[in-house]
């Protein structure tokens, strides 16, 4: 029965340690696109573009209002600044017709399917970089960003992405 558990316990540290050094070398990926405000589009998971700050900044910026709700507190109205993200998709060619969803990720692992009706729908969904005319700055700093999936319409804020670092149609 002890050597069961020592056998267990000795395969589990193994698993542990195997998948703390891939995701490792993922996370150092991850830290780069942060750092240097990096934004990946992909289709069906291949790799499209890798943009900064001045690419998303050249799609035509648009300043829009919406609600930030915490729980427990009331909703905020604020005023951002960003680019569709449908914009960014047919900047590169990459048609959104006929496909069911985009999914947005973030450098901590959250993400977030965006229904295709959703990204499709005018002044809704974008991909933000300011808030109230200041950068939304990064984890380290207390910001939500360099980047910020916002759907302007939720009234709730509850399916946004901070620090979004790629978005993949699917």
């Amino acid at each position: 029965m002890k050597f069961k558990i020592t056998l267990t316990i000795i395969i589990l540290a193994l698993i542990v340690g195997i998948t703390a050094f891939i995701n490792f070398k993922t996370l150092e990926v991850k830290k780069d696109l942060e750092e240097n405000a990096q934004f990946v589009i992909k289709d069906n998971g291949e790799e499209i573009a890798v943009l900064d700050m001045k690419e998303i900044q050249s799609l035509g910026p648009k300043e829009f209002k919406a609600n930030l709700k915490s729980s427990g507190k009331e909703a905020i109205t604020y005023t951002y600044t960003g680019v569709l993200l449908k914009d960014i998709f047919e900047r590169y060619n990459i048609s959104l017709i006929g496909r069911s969803s985009i999914i947005v990720r973030a450098i901590d692992g959250y993400s977030v399917a965006l229904d295709m009706d959703k990204v499709l729908e005018d002044d809704n969904v974008y991909l933000a970089y300011m808030r109230e005319g200041e950068a939304l700055g990064n984890r380290e700093d207390g910001g939500r960003g360099p980047y910020q999936m916002i759907i302007s319409k939720d009234p709730f804020s509850q399916y946004w992405c901070k620090f979004a670092i790629e978005a993949d149609v699917k």
